[in-house]
């Protein structure tokens, strides 16, 4: 037994060395993808300094400028501590999210299992899938067919759900609206039948939550998520800057990577000044609404940020975990689901200005290059 766990950790770190090298290819050409962006960003011999003396000291290397430029060139705010995406995906992560703690976890059907909570409500299930095998509502393993049977009799088989698959997926990928009529989604002219089919052996079907009046307003085809991320540092669990996430131009996914734009919340749950797009579209206002941002009030945001705290103590072993949550008609706390790996820091060093960790990055850095030292 004990050479057995000798050999997979031996094969495990193989595995992390070629993941991390495919990561950092993707990072690099994601980075030169956007060059038109910043390439008129200059940084000052200064501001180069800065750099170099910080990330020296604390990382044990020199970085290239091409991240600090990037995030700089959508607010124009320059600061020294901005992580590069390729060291949080490469480097933080996978050292404090280990593959081997995220499996058992990563199915986005345990989400009501795990982080079950009388202070947040998770979007009632109608019925999922997991490894092929079907589960009611209630978690009881049916057939294929009675699950088909379930949806067809709910409310005559009018109504709105989302699907999605629940493993190996992010950015908005594989996440589905449908408006059911009479069993038929008008939206793909397919049949309940057709849509399950069409589905791979793990997703689920919940619920399409009505997000709150202050959400709708900004834009109500979509429910316009809060990006909240927490992280433990020195038996801390610390909340990043928070980013909400709205969707527009009638589409109904909110993700960056699906065409929404996101924009800072500050700790009163103020929106900041400007929304920005992936690729660098600016607005002070919504585009299909006008409502302006700046100074917009979004409900229950220091409660959520205690919740996320709360909810991350049942997964102590990882470091790091993104929570999507919204608020719903009903001014319940509505979370929308966790993500424990292939996580990403970009969107609020862009939306606030500033680096993720704050006056944390210091300490983040060290432990990266006192692990190096090992």
């Amino acid at each position: 037994m004990k050479v057995y766990r000798i050999l997979e950790k031996l094969l495990l770190k193989c595995i992390n060395y070629i993941w991390n090298i495919f990561i950092m290819i993707h990072e690099i050409k994601n980075v030169l993808k956007k060059y038109k962006l910043y390439k008129n960003i200059k940084l000052t011999k200064f501001q180069k300094k800065q750099i170099d003396e910080f990330y020296k000291k604390h990382y044990g290397k020199k970085i290239r400028y091409l991240w600090h430029r990037l995030y700089q060139s959508y607010t124009g705010n320059f600061d020294y501590r901005y992580i590069p995406e390729y060291i949080f995906s490469t480097k933080i992560e996978p050292r404090n999210n280990k593959r081997i703690d995220v499996l058992p976890f990563e199915n986005k059907n345990m989400l009501s299992v795990i982080f079950k909570d009388e202070n947040v409500k998770i979007p009632k299930t109608f019925i999922m899938c997991t490894n092929g095998r079907f589960l009611d509502g209630n978690r009881d393993i049916i057939t294929k067919k009675q699950a088909i049977d379930i949806l067809k009799n709910n409310n005559k088989g009018t109504f709105d759900c989302v699907i999605k698959n629940t493993v190996d997926t992010n950015s908005g990928i594989g996440v589905k609206i449908a408006s059911f009529e009479k069993g038929i989604d008008k939206i793909s002219n397919l049949s309940i039948d057709q849509l399950i089919n069409k589905m791979n052996n793990d997703f689920v079907v919940q619920e399409k939550i009505i997000p709150h009046r202050s959400f709708a307003k900004l834009y109500d085809k979509s429910i316009n998520t809060l990006r909240v991320i927490t992280y433990i540092l020195d038996s801390k669990i610390y909340v990043a800057p928070i980013i909400m996430r709205i969707g527009q131009g009638g589409g109904m996914i909110d993700n960056a990577h699906a065409g929404g734009m996101f924009i800072g919340v500050d700790e009163n749950g103020k929106l900041l000044g400007e929304a920005f797009t992936e690729f660098q579209m600016k607005y002070k206002k919504h585009p299909d609404t006008n409502v302006k941002f700046y100074g917009y009030q979004l409900p229950k945001i220091c409660e959520i940020r205690e919740i996320a705290i709360n909810l991350h103590k049942r997964l102590p072993m990882l470091d790091y975990i993104s929570w999507d949550f919204t608020v719903d008609q009903n001014e319940n706390i509505v979370l929308i689901e966790s993500n424990l790996h292939s996580q990403a820091v970009w969107v609020s060093q862009i939306a606030h200005g500033k680096g993720f960790f704050g006056e944390n990055t210091y300490k983040i850095l060290s432990n990266i290059k006192n692990k190096n030292s090992i």
